[in-house]
């Protein structure tokens, strides 16, 4: 009998075991299908926003160009931004009658930096000779030869000839020189559109007929994107990569404005307009440049930016037509009055592969340091617009050379208080570079960003200075501010409310800061030129 309750127990158990369980399946059967339902609506929701934004953008277009085939205005008043410092420079610079490396007061604020996280890996690129170009297409510069370098050994690498196995498919992927590094890029031939003319119709045909392809060039923008970021470039990056672009794929000058300006405009949504020479005929690129900033490399227009008439200044980047004539161009559209300017401040370091050159320079009376460089990064920061100072106040060194400085000083640390390795850095870009003004050395004025003073064999006040900023903020929690005068520029330093620092300072937003002046040799922190003494300069804030 109990054998018997004990069996018809175990089968009840079974059977509502098993009716569980089935149960439990048709649950999951039941979420599965629900699960599905749910990705096959969000997949069609995906495609029929996708869809309505690609309609959008083709009325969007559509209306743009028959808005650039009406009658261009013609545009008189072009200019060009004067330098900020009127008088001219130092050709020789004083030198302190006491040498103080060491400072002898302290700072209960002022602390090393904590070591960051770690670096990023240096980008693996090919290296590739860097070309150098005689024409009138673009603002041209060549490096000059580098003073007491020595070449870096890299592992070899395949020269471009024998790279070529890379492009899989010859009509779709080009292999490009980009400032001496080898890129890749995937180019989809329909985009190889070409332009009939140049009158206001040829123009508006042309945009046209590229818009058709916006699959293609959204896919072209994105690879750009990837290269931009993998690079560390600055938002010029974009502009230099579509006319590296259009160089490769298109023989004529016009077709390759006409490329650049519909893939920054449409793609990058960035402020680019076309516009033709009075007297040239020919093509020009305008980009508006972050009007915050003075650009002192190109000549500009201004160009309306809303109905109340409120204007935006768009400068002549590229093009076949000459440096300062009239424009024709199209007036006010409210698309153009809906994209963002382009800005030139660097948000990552510069990546551009590994460093191929090595600067020793004078760190201590009884120390050297050997920091290296990239070629690369020199061509290519030489081809940036100068802009105003903050930005180069502000811009970094290459990973190797950072890791260099770490290494070196945090050797240092146990020799120098805080404050004493401020003083330390001062007197090393005193002595540690040769002085040269840019018109003495070059003809024209040319602000540097940091690395270019490894890499050129001299430098003047500027260049100094955004180094020796750069130096300070990051490695110790000092905040740094510009001192622009006329004819010269430093830096003052803050040590803090409780620092007895003795010498010149200024107070700037309630803080005191003191002037510490790399330009001037053997100089000690609050010391200033002798010349400027008394002066108020105007402050430089170091965006960061």
């Amino acid at each position: 009998m109990k054998k018997l309750i004990f069996t018809s127990v175990m089968m009840l158990f079974v059977l509502a075991s098993f009716s569980q369980d089935n149960e439990y399946q048709k649950f999951l059967e039941s979420s599965k299908k629900q699960f599905n339902k749910s990705v096959t609506g969000y997949q069609d929701n995906v495609k029929q926003k996708t869809k309505e934004y690609k309609e959008f953008a083709a009325k969007q277009n559509a209306e743009f160009a028959d808005f650039m085939a009406k009658k261009w205005e013609l545009f008189n008043e072009f200019a060009k931004e004067k330098m900020e410092m009127t008088k001219p420079k130092l050709v020789t610079v004083p030198v302190a009658d006491v040498t103080k490396e060491e400072q002898s007061f302290s700072s209960t604020e002022i602390e090393y930096k904590k070591d960051e996280v770690e670096l990023p890996p240096v980008t693996h690129t090919i290296a590739m000779a860097i070309i150098e170009k005689n024409n009138d297409d673009y603002v041209q510069r060549v490096s000059l030869e580098e003073k007491g370098e020595v070449d870096v050994k890299v592992p070899p690498v395949s020269d471009f000839e024998k790279s070529r196995k890379l492009a899989v498919d010859n009509s779709s992927n080009m292999l490009l020189n980009f400032y001496g590094r080898q890129i890749n890029v995937h180019f989809d031939p329909k985009l190889r559109v070409r332009s009939a003319g140049l009158d206001e119709r040829n123009v508006s045909e042309y945009f046209k007929n590229i818009a058709k392809y916006q699959d293609e060039t959204g896919a072209l923008w994105g690879e750009l994107t990837a290269l931009v970021d993998q690079f560390g470039l600055n938002e010029w990056g974009y502009f230099c990569l579509l006319r590296t672009i259009s160089e490769k794929v298109f023989s004529n000058i016009n077709d390759r404005v006409l490329f650049c300006f519909y893939m920054l405009r449409n793609e990058g949504g960035f402020k680019a307009r076309i516009a033709r020479g009075k007297d040239s005929g020919n093509l020009t690129l305008l980009l508006a440049i972050d009007n915050s900033k003075k650009v002192f490399t190109y000549t500009y227009f201004r160009f309306d930016d809303n109905k109340n008439g409120a204007k935006v200044k768009y400068y002549c980047v590229f093009g076949g037509g000459k440096a300062k004539e009239p424009v024709y161009s199209y007036g006010f559209s409210e698309q153009d009055g809906a994209k963002r300017q382009m800005t030139l401040d660097f948000t990552k370091t510069l990546n551009m592969g590994a460093c191929d050159k090595n600067r020793e320079v004078k760190l201590t009376k009884d120390k050297n340091i050997t920091l290296p460089y990239n070629q690369s990064h020199m061509a290519y920061l030489d081809d940036v617009p100068m802009t105003a100072l903050p930005i180069y106040f502000a811009s970094s060194v290459p990973v190797e050379t950072q890791k260099e400085l770490i290494k070196t000083f945090n050797d240092m640390r146990s020799q120098y208080t805080p404050t004493q390795f401020i003083g330390m850095l001062l007197h090393f870009v005193q002595t540690g570079f040769d002085y040269k003004t840019d018109e003495e050395q070059f003809g024209y004025e040319k602000y540097f960003y940091p690395e270019e003073v490894l890499g050129y064999p001299y430098c003047d006040c500027e260049d100094r200075s955004a180094l020796f900023a750069w130096l300070v903020e990051k490695y110790t929690n000092a905040k740094v501010i510009g001192l622009q005068y006329e004819g010269h520029v430093a830096t003052a330093v803050c040590f803090g409310d409780d620092a007895n620092v003795k010498g010149d300072g200024f107070l700037y937003d309630g803080k005191k800061y003191y002037v510490c002046d790399p330009t001037y040799i053997n100089a000690s922190i609050g010391m200033t030129m002798p010349q400027y003494k008394g002066v108020t300069p105007k402050i430089v804030k170091i965006k960061k």
